[in-house]
């Protein structure tokens, strides 16, 4: 059921980010460029930030490509519909790192970043402004649960999906934001919880995410807000 349900998750919520900034999906781990010379600066910039297996010792890399059914991407195209989302302007670039996976008896985690460049600062402003709102994530939580319903996992039956929203500290950022999207599904007379954090900053026309989740238990705090803090120095850093 984990294997089922994660990859949803973070279609949707890239989604929502890249595409409210610039009103055009960008799928996580997969790279998608326009020309050059700006593309080339993006792609230094993107792999000088997303995480590598390095920043997480004891996980496993694993790429995973997200094939959407025409179901999910009707739903997709009507929650960014209901944001709000509009719009034919695409990112310079976008790259998500590799998946990285922890599981321990019965925990499960993994965690992975994206990187997308806006073609100017206003894009990606007007993405974490909309991402911040409530109608976003009003948005997000109603056909998340329509996804999740579509996978008719035999015998397990979904609670109700929460979204709690916060803006983590990000100091020399244009600002950040922070969702915690938790999901219950009630198999065998057992409750079992699905955490996804999803946490980001802009920094001039760049884009960067952390998705972290955890089946039972929430991913870290620790090891996340580690990460985090790399991400966000390294993407002042290598500032475009």
């Amino acid at each position: 059921m984990h294997r089922a349900i994660i990859p949803l998750i973070c279609a949707l919520a890239g989604c929502v980010l890249a595409s409210c900034g610039a009103g055009a999906r960008v799928a996580t781990h997969t790279t998608r460029t326009v020309k050059a010379p700006a593309a080339q600066r993006a792609l230094a910039f993107a792999r000088a930030v997303n995480l590598t297996s390095a920043d997480v010792p004891g996980f496993t890399a694993s790429a995973k490509h997200q094939h959407d059914s025409p179901r999910e991407k009707a739903l997709e195209r009507q929650m960014l519909r209901c944001a709000g989302v509009a719009g034919p302007a695409k990112a310079v670039f976008a790259e998500g790192s590799k998946d990285f996976e922890l599981k321990h008896a019965i925990l499960d985690f993994s965690v992975s970043s994206e990187v997308s460049v806006q073609p100017g600062t206003t894009q990606a402003d007007k993405g974490l402004s909309a991402i911040r709102g409530a109608r976003a994530r009003g948005c997000f939580s109603r056909y998340l649960e329509q996804s999740f319903s579509a996978q008719r996992i035999k015998g397990a039956t979904l609670g109700p999906v929460s979204i709690q929203s916060g803006t983590p500290p990000a100091p020399g950022t244009s600002g950040s934001f922070g969702w915690r999207v938790t999901a219950r599904f009630v198999l065998r007379g057992a409750s079992i919880p699905i955490y996804l954090d999803f946490l980001g900053f802009t920094v001039g026309p760049s884009e960067v995410t952390l998705l972290s989740t955890g089946l039972l238990r929430p991913f870290p705090a620790a090891v996340q807000q580690q990460l985090f803090t790399t991400l966000l120095s390294r993407a002042k850093a290598h500032r475009l």
